[in-house]
C-alpha cells in the first residue's frame, strides 16, 4: 500500500442482474457482473467443473518440426538434453519434459544453468560441453528465444536445437531446427500467455496424448509461480492442476507441501504463490536450481523429504537476507525518490535477490525499478515495472548497451557493462517520460463491489472460492465497505509489522488483519470512521469458523 492510490470500481452494478441469476450468491453475482461475466451461459461456463483445455498443440509455431525432430532422435537413440532455467517455471518445465521423453524411451538428461556462474539462457561453454558429452539434440524450456549466437554455435558444431520458450520474441529468431513460442507473431495458437511449463506441456501432449495430464500439477505450480495471466487457458490448466495437486501430487510436491505447512487437500493458488514457489525459487537464488529439479523429479516421498527440508531452510535464509538487502537498497535509493524510474547499482547485493528487491521497491514507490549487482566489470540486474511501461520493450531500446536481456511486460533480467550505466539509466528515464503520465504513477485498486458489512457472512468466502484460482490478471475479489467504525486497533507480529482491527458490525464486530500494514496502527484509533478494502476469508480457531477480513487498504471515510 502506497501513500497515494485510487480505488476504482470495476463496473457499476445493475441491480436487475440478480433477477437473471437468482441461484447465485448475491455478492458472487455482483463480482461476476463487475468482471463482465454477465450472461447465464457465460456464468455456467465459468463456474463449470474444471476440464483440461483442448487446444491443438500442433497449432503452436514450429511444433510439427519439433515433434518430427524428436521422433527422429527417438528412432536413432540419440542422446537428448533438456536445457532449463533456474526459476520455478524452468525447474517444472525441465522435470516435465525429461519425464515425458523418458516415457517415450528417450536417452535424456537435464541441464539447468547456474545463476551465478552461467547466467540466464544458453551459454557457449554449456553448449560445447553438452555436445562433447555426446548429445546431438538440445531442447530448451523456458529460455532460448534470445540466444541467437549460442544456437548458431550449437548448429555449427553439430548440435541440433529445439527452442521452447514463452518470453517476448526478438526481431530475429535463433537459427534453431524449431522455435516454439506462443508469442511469435505468426502463431495460430489461440492463447499466447502460456508459462514455459505450459509450452513444455503442449510438447508433451504431442508425444504422449492424454497421458500428459499427469504433469498438470507441475503446470499449475509453474503457471502461478511465473505470474503469467491467470485467464483463459492458463486458468483452465491451473484449475485442473490444482485438483491433481490436492489429490495426486507427485512425491516432490507432496514433500514440499508438508515442509511448507500446506494441507494438500486444501491447496489453493495462494499456497503455490506464497509457500511453494518461494521455496523452489530459493534453490536458484541462493544455491543451485538443480536442487529444485531433483525434488520435482523424485520418485518416492522418502527421496523427496530431505530435499524439501533443504529448500525450506534455504527459503528461511532467503527471507532474512532479503530484509537486510532491501534495507540497504532503500538507503542507496534515497537521493532519487521522485525519478520516473528507480535505479540501484551496488557491489554488495546478492545476485539471486535483485529481482525480489526490484519487486519490493516497485511496489513501495510505484515506479519501474532496476536493481543491479556488480561483478567483473558488469552489472547483473533485474527489472520490475508498473502498468503502462513494458519493461522488456524498454530494454530493447537499450539493446546496444546490454550484453543480454529478456523477459516479459512487467519483469525482465539483463546484463550491463558497468561503463554503460549512465547512458542506460538516461535512456530508460527518457522512455519512461514518453510512456508514463502523472496518472500512471498513481496505483489503482480495482474494486469489485461496494458492500455493507451486514451483507457478509462466513459463507461469503466459500461462495467466492468458485471464482478461483486467483493470480495475475485474475486477482482475488476486492470488496469495499464505507463508513466503518473502528472498535480496536492493535499491531501484531515481529516488530509490530502487521495490523489487527476490530470494526463495528450490526450484530457485533468483525476481525480484520492487514499483513505488512502495521505502520497504520499509529495513524488510526478506536472510534474513527474509515473505508476498508479487503478480501473476505474464513478464520478457523479451535474448530470454530468465523468471518475475517484480509485488508488490502484503508483510508479515512470519504
Amino acid at each position: 500500500m502506497t501513500d497515494r492510490e485510487r480505488w476504482v470500481l470495476r463496473r457499476r452494478y445493475d441491480e436487475g442482474f440478480q433477477l437473471s441469476v437468482p441461484w447465485l450468491d448475491p455478492i458472487l453475482a455482483r463480482i461476476l457482473y463487475a468482471r463482465h461475466i454477465d450472461s447465464p451461459a457465460s456464468i455456467h461456463q465459468y463456474l463449470a467443473p474444471p476440464e483440461a483445455p483442448s487446444s491443438d498443440p500442433l497449432m503452436l509455431p514450429d511444433m510439427p518440426l519439433a515433434v518430427e525432430r524428436i521422433e527422429a532422435a527417438l528412432a536413432a537413440d540419440e542422446q537428448i538434453v533438456v536445457y532449463g532455467d533456474f526459476d520455478a517455471d524452468g525447474m517444472c518445465a525441465t522435470a516435465l519434459l525429461v519425464s515425458a521423453l523418458r516415457r517415450r524411451g528417450a536417452r535424456v538428461k537435464a541441464y539447468i544453468p547456474d545463476r551465478f556462474d552461467e547466467g540466464y539462457g544458453l551459454n557457449a561453454a554449456a553448449v560445447e560441453s553438452i555436445y562433447a558429452e555426446g548429445a546431438r539434440l538440445l531442447i530448451t524450456v523456458d529460455c532460448g528465444i534470445r540466444s541467437y549466437t549460442e544456437v548458431a554455435l550449437a548448429r555449427a558444431i553439430g548440435l541440433e536445437v529445439i527452442i521452447t520458450d514463452h518470453h517476448s520474441v526478438p526481431d530475429a529468431l535463433p537459427p534453431a531446427n524449431a522455435v516454439v513460442d506462443p508469442k511469435r507473431p505468426d502463431s495460430r495458437y489461440p492463447f499466447s500467455e502460456l508459462s514455459g511449463t505450459g509450452v513444455a506441456y503442449a510438447l508433451a501432449q504431442t508425444l504422449l496424448g492424454s497421458a500428459a495430464e499427469e504433469y498438470l500439477d507441475l503446470v499449475a505450480v509453474a503457471t502461478v509461480a511465473d505470474i503469467v495471466p491467470l485467464c483463459d487457458e492458463n486458468r483452465a490448466l491451473v484449475r485442473v492442476g490444482l485438483e491433481r495437486l490436492r489429490h495426486q501430487p507427485r512425491p516432490g510436491l507432496a514433500a514440499l507441501m508438508q515442509a511448507a505447512g500446506v494441507v494438500a487437500e486444501q491447496a489453493r493458488s495462494s499456497d503455490v504463490a506464497f509457500r511453494l514457489a518461494p521455496r523452489l525459487n530459493a534453490a536458484g537464488r541462493l544455491a543451485n536450481a538443480r536442487l529444485g529439479y531433483d525434488l520435482l523429479a523424485s520418485e518416492t516421498i522418502d527421496e523427496a523429504r530431505p530435499l524439501a527440508a533443504e529448500l525450506d531452510a534455504l527459503n528461511q535464509k532467503r527471507q532474512e537476507l532479503l530484509e537486510q538487502q532491501c534495507h540497504q537498497a532503500r538507503q542507496l535509493l534515497a537521493p532519487q525518490p521522485d525519478d520516473l524510474c528507480l535505479f540501484v547499482a551496488a557491489e554488495g547485493l546478492h545476485q539471486g535477490l535483485v529481482g525480489l528487491i526490484a519487486s519490493r521497491l516497485c511496489e513501495e514507490h510505484y515506479r519501474p525499478a532496476f536493481v543491479m549487482t556488480a561483478s567483473d566489470g558488469a552489472y547483473t540486474g533485474s527489472a520490475r515495472s508498473i502498468e503502462g511501461f513494458h519493461v522488456t520493450r524498454a530494454l530493447e531500446g537499450c539493446a546496444d548497451l546490454l550484453l543480454r536481456f529478456g523477459g516479459h511486460e512487467a519483469a525482465a533480467g539483463f546484463t550491463l557493462p558497468v561503463d554503460n550505466y549512465d547512458v542506460f539509466a538516461s535512456r530508460l528515464l527518457a522512455q519512461a517520460a514518453d510512456a508514463l503520465s502523472d496518472q500512471d504513477l498513481v496505483p489503482s485498486r480495482r474494486v469489485d463491489a461496494i458492500v455493507s458489512l451486514g451483507e457478509l457472512s462466513v459463507q461469503t468466502p466459500l461462495a467466492l472460492d468458485a471464482l478461483g484460482p486467483f493470480g495475475e490478471g485474475h486477482p482475488e475479489p476486492l470488496l469495499a465497505s464505507r463508513g466503518v467504525v473502528i472498535r480496536e486497533v492493535r499491531r501484531m507480529g515481529r516488530d509490530g509489522r502487521h495490523l489487527r482491527l476490530r470494526v463495528s458490525h450490526d450484530n457485533g464486530s468483525i476481525k480484520c488483519v492487514g499483513w505488512g500494514m502495521g505502520a497504520l496502527g499509529e495513524q488510526y484509533a478506536a472510534g474513527q470512521c474509515v473505508d476498508l478494502l479487503y478480501s473476505p476469508e474464513v478464520d478457523t480457531y479451535n474448530g470454530n469458523a468465523s468471518l475475517q477480513l484480509s485488508l488490502v487498504s484503508m483510508r479515512p471515510a470519504q
